[in-house]
Parts: C-alpha cells; sequence; structure tokens
C-alpha cells in the first residue's frame, strides 16, 4: 500500500484566519511526516507568503469572477503536471474550479473542506459539487456535517467532522508574567485584569454583546478591562469605539490589532469570551480555533450557543454556554466564573485535557492519514 502522498491544498480566501491556519498547520505536520504539500491560493496573500517562506511549493491563482475559465484551464494544467494523489479544496470559489479540474484528470482523491456552519442550498449546482465531484467532505463541526447530510443524504463515510488540530507552543509563560506583559504594552497598572477576544474582529463575532455584557458587571468587577485582540475593518473598529463610549466603558476597552503570537494574550486572560452572533438565524461558527488554543493555556472560556460551539464547551463541564446574542445571560455568565473559583478551575482542567487527547495537530492528521488509506484501500479493491 502506498504509504506518501503528493496533496494539493486550494483556497480563494486571502485573509489569514482559521482557516489558512488549518492549511498551513495541516500541511507542515503532513511536511514533517515525509508527505508532499503543494498550496494553491492568491497571490502574495498571508497564506501564499508563509507558504512559500517555509519552502512549500506554491501556485498563485486569484481565484477572481473574471477569470473563471482561464483559471479552470490553469488548475488542470497544473494538475496534469503535477498528477496529485490528493486534492483538498477550501474555499467556495476554489472548490468549483478546482474540483471540477481534478475529476477531468482523475486525482484518485478529492476532498472539499467545509469551515464554517453556514447553511448550503440543495440547488443542482451544489448536487454536483457535494455529491459528484468530491469524494469525501471535511467539516470542523458536528452541527455542519449534520446539516449537510440531511441537505444533501451523505453517508457516514462520506462526510467526516475534521475540527482543526492545536499545534501547541515549546513553551508557555506564566499567567502572571503574561498578564503584566499585557497591562504594560496596554499602558496600564500592573495589577489589571483581562477579559479577551481572539480573532476576527466583525460583526458576527458578536464582540458588541461581549461590550454590552461587560457594562453590566464592570462595578463588581474593579481593575478589569477588555482586550480585544484582532484585526478587523476599520469602520467595525470605529463602531465599536462609539459603542465602548456610549457605554461610558471606553477606558476599559482595548484593540491591540492583529498579533501573530496569541499564546501569551491567552495566558494573560482571566477569562477568554467567544460571543459569535447566528446570521439571519443561522450559525457560521465551526470549532473556533481559539478556544481550543484558550484551553490549551489553561484560560476559562465562555462561548455563546452557536454552531461548533457547542462542540467543545460542554456546559458546566469544559466552559460555560450563554444565549446567543443576550448580553445579560453573558454578564451573569461572567459572573459566574469570577465568583465560583473552584469549579471555574475543575472546568479550565478539564477543558485542558479535552484538547490535549483530541485536538492537537497529531491527532488531526493521525485522522486524515486513515481517511487517506481507506480511500486507497477502495480503489486498490477496484477491478481493472
Amino acid at each position: 500500500m502506498r504509504s506518501l502522498y503528493k496533496i494539493i491544498h486550494t483556497t480563494c480566501h486571502t485573509q489569514w484566519g482559521g482557516l489558512e491556519k488549518r492549511i498551513f498547520n495541516e500541511s507542515v505536520w503532513m511536511e514533517k511526516n515525509e508527505h508532499k504539500v503543494i498550496i494553491v491560493a492568491p497571490k502574495d496573500t498571508p497564506l501564499f507568503l508563509k507558504a512559500k517562506a517555509h519552502g512549500f511549493k506554491v501556485y498563485g491563482i486569484d481565484f477572481k469572477r473574471l477569470s473563471t475559465f482561464q483559471d479552470y484551464k490553469r488548475l488542470k494544467r497544473f494538475f496534469y503536471n503535477e498528477k496529485p494523489d490528493i486534492i483538498n479544496t477550501h474555499g467556495n470559489i476554489d472548490s468549483k474550479l478546482a474540483l471540477f479540474a481534478a475529476k477531468k484528470n482523475e486525482v484518485p482523491l478529492r476532498i472539499l473542506s467545509r469551515h464554517i456552519s453556514a447553511h448550503v442550498r440543495n440547488s443542482w449546482f451544489n448536487r454536483i459539487v457535494y455529491k459528484k465531484l468530491c469524494h469525501y467532505i471535511f467539516t470542523t463541526a458536528d452541527y455542519t456535517t449534520k446539516h449537510l447530510q440531511k441537505v444533501f443524504k451523505l453517508k457516514d463515510m462520506e462526510i467526516f467532522s475534521m475540527p482543526s488540530g492545536i499545534v501547541p507552543p515549546e513553551n508557555l509563560l506564566e499567567k502572571e508574567t503574561a498578564r503584566k506583559m499585557l497591562a504594560d504594552e496596554l499602558g496600564l497598572d500592573p495589577e489589571t485584569r483581562f477579559i479577551g477576544f481572539v480573532g476576527r474582529v466583525s460583526e458576527d463575532k458578536g464582540i458588541s454583546v461581549l461590550l454590552k455584557a461587560f457594562k453590566k458587571v464592570k462595578n463588581g468587577l474593579p481593575g478589569f478591562h477588555v482586550a480585544i485582540i484582532g484585526e478587523g475593518t476599520s469602520k467595525y473598529k470605529e463602531f465599536l469605539q462609539k459603542l465602548a463610549r456610549t457605554l461610558d466603558i471606553e477606558g476599559t476597552v482595548h484593540f491591540t490589532g492583529f498579533k501573530e503570537d496569541a499564546w501569551p494574550y491567552y495566558r494573560a486572560f482571566d477569562l477568554k469570551v467567544l460571543p459569535s452572533k447566528d446570521i439571519n438565524g443561522i450559525p457560521f461558527e465551526g470549532i473556533p480555533q481559539s478556544l481550543l488554543e484558550a484551553m490549551l493555556c489553561e484560560c476559562p472560556v465562555i462561548g455563546s450557543k452557536s454552531g461548533g460551539i457547542v462542540d467543545i464547551i460542554e456546559h458546566e463541564e469544559t466552559g460555560l454556554l450563554f444565549d446567543t446574542s443576550n448580553p445579560s445571560d453573558l454578564a451573569d455568565k461572567i459572573e459566574q466564573s469570577m465568583r465560583n473559583k473552584e469549579a471555574t478551575r475543575k472546568r479550565v482542567d478539564t477543558a485542558c485535557k479535552l484538547v490535549k487527547k483530541h485536538h492537537t495537530i497529531d491527532v488531526m492528521g493521525r485522522n486524515i492519514i486513515r481517511i487517506y488509506r481507506l480511500h486507497q484501500v477502495k480503489l486498490d479493491r477496484q477491478p481493472y
């Protein structure tokens, strides 16, 4: 049986978020295990540049609407020349083009990864993409898996929940050291304590809900500030700053911008909150890497009851859940976490063990290799 594979990952996305981190970290793990990886992404995007700097072979395609036919022809020629064993697509636009081109070139294993929980319509074209062009679908949350199974009548062995594996750092700062470093970075008293958010700073992440909840608990938590770690549009940041002024908490809400290394910030927080909102009543979150990373850092977590968040936060076991878009309920959960430190400590220990057992990059990598080999067994059994 073949043991080493040539794998191509494609994405049309241009940012540096959970999806792009997943592609890069998975690719590095595969390379360490002697597989060959090629990454196809828009030129000069963070993933493209990081992959190139790492030494991966990269192929630049911008996946623009006006260049669809040209991109398809380039992909088909590229797959013909490279002859990959596996292609894994990660975005809406690249999945449609790359899976068509890969099927045309008879790539042996074609995987479509769905990173968000947003619903997919049962259109004739989507049925072709999800039922005919790919052999397997990877999702990052059980919510997404169940939705796609229902929409496209997929069998259990056609779709797999495959949350992103966390790459633990070699060393973590002592929590007290990390907290004082963050206070110093923000020009605050060394004894300042933090409730934090890490991720994309956008409306769907529900940061406004966090600010409204903090307003409700602020007087009962003297010395606490909110730290927002991440990048977003200037328009949305201005909205949040205006909201903080309106709530009269402006002096206790801080925006650090994007941080390449978020681990020290998780260690600095007394509490990490992910208040993601549903969009038109539909969740979009898969299993968020930021929650897994915070759990590994022994940071208490609170999340909204949305999408894949509930896959890893078991209420009062690994963290606390609050009713989505409900600042009052979030405020209650913040107070509960701060008030009952013994129960919070138990949740932190349970959550850290969960991540180490089920959500590291090694666990994810081994699970993916099992799928590769499962498919190879099927191919080897086919009559000539």
